[in-house]
């Protein structure tokens, strides 16, 4: 019987060190050879091109600091976009090379959002205050930071499009989203 304990407790072992290896190459993010890179420092967006400076990255989404999105909003009158992500998930980055990307997002973000990005393994207080409980999480607010909804998850680049539009429009006060949906086909 100890042996088939000892057996057991090597195949256990054997399998979460394939897993953590499995999951620490998943998680490298993979981004074009021709991305803009910048040391962003402490609190950045993984050395990829952040404009947490306020400066736009024309390739990109102008991602913003918490407190300074948030003191944007209210003055340009903007909604806010606040993204939850962990250099380590692999969903957070499969987000950033695909969805994110998407020259239609990043206009559509630029031009009618505040974008804030939050690195919850740094920022854990933001992360219980909007209870945040998985990764990737989207929070949509109003400019005074009233929360409208969250979308916990990866999501295609055409379907975060929609929920886009839906929000910015603000149909989300007088439709359900399907029926928004259903009026743009």
């Amino acid at each position: 019987m100890r042996k088939e304990n000892v057996l057991v407790a090597v195949l256990v072992a054997i399998i979460i060190g394939g897993i953590y290896t499995y999951n620490a190459k998943q998680t490298t993010p993979v981004m074009p050879p021709d991305h803009p890179r910048v040391d962003t420092g402490p609190g950045g967006f993984d050395g990829v091109a952040t404009a947490h400076a306020e400066t736009l990255d024309s390739a990109g989404i102008q991602w913003n600091e918490y407190t300074t999105g948030m003191a944007r909003a209210k003055q340009e009158k903007k909604d806010l976009f606040v993204y939850f992500y962990a250099p380590w998930c692999s969903y957070c980055n499969m987000l950033k090379r695909t969805t994110f990307t998407d020259k239609r997002i990043q206009s559509y973000l630029n031009e009618n959002f505040i974008s804030i990005s939050v690195n919850t393994d740094e920022k854990q207080a933001l992360s219980k205050k909007y209870g945040i409980r998985g990764l990737p999480t989207m929070w949509f607010l109003e400019p005074d930071s009233k929360k409208i909804s969250s979308l916990p998850g990866y999501v295609e680049p055409d379907q975060l499009l929609k929920i886009l539009e839906y929000i910015h429009t603000k149909s989300y006060t007088t439709m359900e989203f399907k029926d928004f949906v259903k009026n743009r086909s």
